[in-house]
């Protein structure tokens, strides 16, 4: 028996039936289907093939540097523009009375002045990561501080020491007027900011104190809107003492070290804003009254706006100080001026900062004052 060779399956074998096959185009497919594979970068590729733990600790430790490093510089570099005062400072205009009844010649009781640095803080981190330098700026101011108070009869406390050093400086005052607040000898306090100065040791706090008893706080307005922390009173109360408080318990304002900003001035608008009593208890005078800016401009600008001065924003303006105001602020600025320097105080001005050093700041000698001193 003959055995066949023949493929069953051979097309060609004529014994087999011959089935018609359809053609099957392949499924067509979008080209998102077969996304294109990217080269990583070299960053990528030298991380994923030599990185380990050693190398990434020295990456992160070198970039930390280099923020400080910058953080020194760019804070150095500050420290050396030079500022003058804008004409605004010699420039007399009205400041709108009080709105309100003031105690003027009433007895207001003991009134206390306070301010304070972080010259004397024992954090030495604390005082290599800030924005801003303080030193000197206290030593500067002090005296004109106390020589306002000794006129008028008022107490002036320098708070210094109370400087909580797990917070930026500024937040400090906070504490330096709550202390003040549970002493007997104090009616109304008054928190300055260091870098404030009085200019007319005519104007007494008796002239701007409300003679309502239920109004307990008087804060100015601030650049942008709320209310600035740099100048401003309480009575000595209860409702002083739980605003003191508050205030002092929002610490998701807290901001870190080094920052240019503490924060303690945004958590005191926030507390302002949401006040429910706001009303019944807070005042807020025209800034002219006890907390004016005091303007500042580069040699290069003095010379700009003496073509078109009544066209400035802050010409005339009762935000910032004129000729006459009670006390010039520079606001936001950490002042890094020493005692020694050799003009200090024969004239009208100190180099200081804006912002930092060096700034022209009013360190006024009153004449009345200055004869009082010598025994005139």
């Amino acid at each position: 028996m003959a055995i066949s060779m023949e493929n069953p399956q051979d097309p060609g074998n004529p014994q087999l039936p011959q089935y018609i096959s359809v053609e099957q185009k392949p499924e067509e497919k979008h080209d998102s289907y077969y996304p294109m594979k990217r080269k990583p970068s070299r960053t990528l590729l030298y991380f994923r093939n030599r990185a380990n733990t050693s190398n990434v600790s020295m990456s992160m430790l070198i970039v930390v540097l280099s923020v400080l490093l910058f953080h020194r510089i760019f804070s150095l570099y500050m420290s050396h523009r030079r500022w003058i005062n804008a004409p605004i400072t010699y420039i007399e205009r009205p400041c709108r009375s009080p709105h309100y009844d003031t105690m003027q010649d009433s007895d207001a009781g003991k009134i206390c002045i306070t301010t304070l640095t972080d010259s004397k803080s024992t954090s030495a981190f604390q005082r290599f990561m800030r924005w801003r330098n303080f030193d000197g700026i206290l030593e500067l101011t002090w005296q004109n501080k106390m020589d306002y108070a000794r006129k008028h009869g008022y107490q002036m406390f320098d708070g210094s020491e109370l400087i909580d050093t797990s917070r930026p400086p500024a937040w400090s005052k906070i504490l330096a007027v709550a202390h003040l607040m549970n002493q007997d000898d104090c009616d109304w306090v008054m928190w300055a900011d260091a870098d404030t100065v009085f200019m007319n040791s005519d104007q007494k706090i008796e002239n701007f104190l409300p003679a309502d008893p239920t109004k307990h706080l008087l804060v100015g307005s601030d650049n942008g809107g709320g209310y600035n922390s740099g100048v401003f009173l309480l009575r000595k109360s209860e409702w002083s003492r739980q605003f003191l408080s508050d205030w002092w318990d929002m610490r998701s304002f807290v901001r870190p070290p080094g920052m240019a900003l503490s924060g303690d001035n945004n958590a005191m608008k926030a507390l302002l804003r949401d006040m429910p009593d706001f009303q019944e208890h807070v005042l807020s005078p025209a800034r002219c009254t006890f907390n004016s800016f005091a303007k500042f401009l580069t040699f290069s600008e003095q010379m700009t706006v003496m073509t078109n001065l009544n066209e400035q924003p802050w010409y005339n303006s009762e935000e910032y100080y004129h000729k006459g105001d009670f006390l010039a602020h520079t606001p936001g600025g950490g002042l890094v001026c020493h005692s020694r320097s050799n003009i200090f105080p024969s004239v009208s001005f100190i180099p200081a900062s804006r912002a930092r050093c060096p700034r022209f700041l009013f360190i006024t000698t009153f004449p009345n004052l200055l004869d009082q001193r010598n025994g005139g």
